[in-house]
This record gives C-alpha cells, structure tokens and sequence, in this order.
C-alpha cells in the first residue's frame, strides 16, 4: 500500500509538471545586390523567420503560482561551422553569438501578480517591431538594423511584467551596469574584450502593451548608459554598441518605438511603425582604446504595413518605412541632415500544411543615411540601393 501510496504521489507531482520541445526551421535560397555586387546564396538560413530550438517548461507551484523556464538555441542549419562567442552586451541581437544558448532564455515565476524574468528575456521593442512589419520580423522586408535598430535582447536581465488590467500589461527590463571589466578589476581601465561578455552597459526598458479586440498597441522607451572604458571595435553604425563609446561614462542612448496593429477583420491587417533615436555625443577616445568618435544620433523611422489572408493557403504582405536623420545627427556614414532611408518589403506565404510554409520576400533600400553596415561596402556615396530575394521553406514543429 505505501509503494502504492508513492508511486501516486509520484505520478501527481509529475503531472503538475511539463516540459515542451519546439522550434522552427527556415532554408532557402538567397540573393543579395548591394550596389551592384550579387551574392546568391543556395541554403541560406532565416529568409523569413529565425531558425529556433526552443526547450520550455512549467511546473505548477500552487495558488495560482507557476515556475518558467525557457532556452532556446537559434542555429543556422546552412552553415555548421564552429562560432565563437560574442563580446558584448547590448550589440547584435543577444548575449553570445554562438549558436547555443542565443535565444531568448530565461527563468522565472508567473502568477496573478504578473511575471518575473531573469536571463535573456525579449524587449517589448522586439514585439512592436513585429506588429509593425506585420511579422515580417527580423528577417528580409523588415527594415531590422536599417531603419529600425536591433533592439532584441540584453544578458543578465530582469523583466517585470504585470497582470493584464482590461487589456493593458506594463513591462519594466533592466540590464544593470558593469564597469569592473578588466583581469585586475580596477574599473575597466586595463580591460579586454572577454570580459564585456559578463555585463557592460546598463539598459533599462519602461513599456506597455494594449491587446483589446483587434486593435494591439505597444510602447517602449529604452535606454542605454555607457559605464565601461573599453573600446568596441569592428561594430557597424546602425548598432547600440556604436564604435568606440570610449571613456563615455555616463552617456546616453535612447530608443522609442511605437507600433500599433488593427484588424480590420478576419483577412486584413493594417500597422503603423514608429522609432525615436537619438544619443550623447561621444567622448574623445583615449589612445590606448581605439579610434576617436563624435558620434550623435538623432534619428526618425514611419512605417506601414498590411497583411491580407487572400485564400485559406495564401498570405500577402507590403511593408514600407522611412528613416531621417534630424539636424544633430553626426555619423560618420551620414553626416548631412534631413537625408532618407526608404524600404520596402513584399512577402507571400503558401500554405502546404499547418507547420509547413513555401515563401517568397524581397526587399529594396535606398539608403540615404547609410544605416545599412555591409563590410567593404559602407560608404554612403553613390549607389545607395539594395536589394534582397529569398525563396524558401518555413517549418515549425
């Protein structure tokens, strides 16, 4: 009786426990013409959405309490090879760059109260960028890192979400700063690139979201505080991480995005897409650190977007934005205000079954301001288009 008595607690303990595999899988074939020079790539990964191993879990605590977890690995299923690990907090789109552990990651608690997060969690700037494209994502057509910046993740957070009141749900992150990054922890002076990996500015994210019916709305102000006095090397204009925050102790970057997304019925999705960006001026970098930098943000992306359900299998979708630089903007790649960055994106979903999706996206810049960084091929002078095409498949498990 009592190994009965166990093996039924046993059972039930486990029951109120469940762990899920998922994921996505995206491969194509990609070309790309910037300013002329084509590359066609056969194979290529994440023309329309991010490949993504996703291993989650929630075990019931009782009084309406849950425990979270998440890890998710966004591979690239075309290219195999070995990476290395990244070194910085707030570039890119996550914490590392290595295939494992990339994702959104985290553990937390749940509950009537709302939700706590501690890890990698996304921003809410990530969430209005997709409803602005209409889940054109990150991928071609999207303007992610031209007219929109990579504002995805930051490692070491925290997220506070709160209960949803009628619809609203307020949303609080914070990376906390870290300005001891050096081997003998004397405040960064004599640092290395390895030790950005554990923390370097502090982030914080105030936003809000409004789902009622069809009409969605979110809201984020995000803003990131240079601490550390190591150089970044190697970073392109369009990215937090800026090249050179060098001895900028104290400034500032700031980012506000605003989507909103209205069904207009059962088919037809329309979406607006709005950005604020702008920064301190960049300190004078020490000689020891890099390459000196004056750089200052001040810039503005509109965008629209519609989506239509044409037949049960096929899916239509436009986006358009602009990005203009304001008077005090000062990148090296864009220095004349009131310059425009235009894209355009098409994209068409087919159907084959309820996981499995052909697709077709193409994207057009022309890229006034020279926010899109391509190795080799920076400068914004002279041609200024370019153009991407993807065919492919899309599948979720």
């Amino acid at each position: 009786t009592l190994v009965a008595i166990a093996a039924l607690a046993a059972f039930g303990a486990q029951a109120q426990s469940t762990v899920t595999i998922s994921g996505l899988a995206d491969l194509g074939i990609n070309q790309t013409d910037f300013k002329g020079n084509k590359v066609t790539t056969s194979g290529a990964a994440n023309g329309s959405a991010t490949t993504a191993l996703i291993f989650a879990g929630t075990e019931d605590l009782g009084g309406g309490t849950a425990a979270v977890f998440q890890y998710e690995i966004d591979p690239n299923f075309a290219d195999t090879s070995n990476r290395t690990k990244g070194t910085t907090a707030t570039g890119t789109t996550s914490n590392v760059t290595s295939s494992a552990g990339n994702g959104q990651s985290f553990v937390g608690l749940k509950g009537a109260y709302g939700q706590v997060r501690f890890g990698t969690p996304n921003s809410e700037a990530l969430a209005a960028n997709g409803d602005g494209n209409q889940g054109l994502g990150t991928a071609i057509g999207s303007g992610y890192r031209v007219t929109s910046f990579d504002a995805v993740r930051f490692q070491n957070s925290l997220r506070l979400d709160s209960p949803s009141f009628m619809g609203l749900t307020v949303s609080f992150l914070q990376s906390a700063k870290n300005n001891i990054q050096s081997n003998s922890l004397n405040n960064g002076q004599t640092g290395n690139l390895n030790n950005q990996t554990q923390g370097r500015d502090q982030v914080t994210e105030l936003s809000a979201s409004y789902a009622n019916g069809p009409l969605t709305i979110r809201g984020s102000n995000i803003k990131v505080t240079q601490w550390a006095d190591v150089a970044l090397v190697g970073v392109g204009v369009n990215q937090f991480n800026t090249a050179t925050w060098t001895n900028a102790t104290g400034k500032e970057f700031k980012l506000n995005t605003l989507s909103a997304k209205y069904n207009v019925n059962d088919k037809l999705s329309a979406s607006y897409f709005y950005q604020g960006i702008s920064s301190d001026s960049l300190d004078v970098a020490k000689a020891t650190d890099g390459t000196a930098s004056t750089t200052k943000y001040d810039r503005k992306t509109n965008g629209v977007a519609a989506s239509y359900q044409a037949t049960p299998s096929i899916k239509l979708i436009a986006s358009y934005q602009e990005a203009k630089n304001g008077a005090n903007a000062t990148s090296s790649a864009a220095s004349k205000a009131n310059l425009v960055t235009k894209v355009t994106g098409l994209g068409v979903d087919y159907a084959l079954s309820k996981r499995t999706t052909a697709y077709f996206r193409t994207e057009t810049d022309k890229d006034g301001i020279g926010a899109r960084d391509i190795t080799g091929y920076t400068a914004a002078t002279g041609n200024t288009k370019y153009q991407a095409t993807a065919f492919g498949i899309r599948h979720t498990f």
